[in-house]
């Protein structure tokens, strides 16, 4: 598949715009980034965006259940994404949840501010389920940092219990977007990736070779990947 046939393909502007209305529901709080308040605000050209990219997927009869959002490399915005489009989905009456798959190099709490003493793992060892470790960022939508993390803790990654906690929130959840390590990664965790409904592959406008992104675009389809589509994505 060429990136740019790609069910879900919508460009992300470089430009995120000075707007930033259009913010019902939304629990800006201390330490949040501008960046992260533009991404989950709905009236900035970057909620506008992933508010097309919502109706891409919809339009397409893509119904987005569990997805995993990973790129060719580190730095292409894969956690914008995941924020963007799970603020688009909630303002349309989805309930979803962004998790930090992350299990090497956390970052989805730094987002906003906080730190990573709960989430993805404690839900391994935790009383309660999934959604107990997460926070809400606006209504409808749940963020889950990974939680503690050691050296070597992205091996859990392909482990039934963390895969079995990320299904369990699936429960409580119409929509759960897995923000994911690099695309060589995922390929390496067969039972992580084919335990979900489909993958989201995003690339840098301008730093992704496009020889790069459709090797790895084929690279998903030769395994047999539910590609949903690929984001163009030029902010980080």
């Amino acid at each position: 598949m060429n990136p740019e046939q790609g069910a879900g393909n919508v460009r992300v502007p470089d430009d995120a715009g000075s707007g930033a209305g259009g913010n019902l529901g939304v629990m800006a709080a201390e330490g949040w980034s501008e960046h992260t308040r533009l991404v989950l605000s709905s009236g900035s050209e970057l909620g506008r965006s992933f508010a097309a990219l919502a109706e891409n997927l919809g339009a397409v009869g893509r119904s987005a259940g569990s997805l995993v959002v990973t790129s060719p490399e580190s730095g292409t915005g894969g956690t914008t994404v995941c924020l963007g489009l799970g603020a688009a989905l909630a303002a349309s009456g989805k309930r979803v949840a962004v998790v930090d798959c992350n299990l090497d190099r956390p970052h989805l709490h730094r987002s906003f501010g906080r730190p990573n003493f709960t989430g993805l793992t404690s839900a391994l060892d935790g009383v309660g389920g999934a959604e107990s470790y997460g926070f809400d960022v606006a209504w409808n939508l749940r963020v889950m940092p990974t939680g503690p993390v050691l050296p070597g803790s992205w091996a859990l990654l392909n482990s039934p219990k963390l895969i079995g906690a990320i299904q369990a929130l699936e429960e409580q959840r119409d929509v759960v977007l897995l923000d994911a390590p690099v695309v060589g990664e995922v390929l390496a965790t067969p039972n992580f990736w084919g335990s979900f409904n489909g993958v989201l592959l995003v690339i840098h406008a301008t730093r992704t070779p496009k020889g790069v992104a459709r090797g790895f675009t084929d690279a998903l389809l030769d395994a047999r990947f539910n590609l949903f589509g690929v984001v163009l994505n030029g902010h980080v």
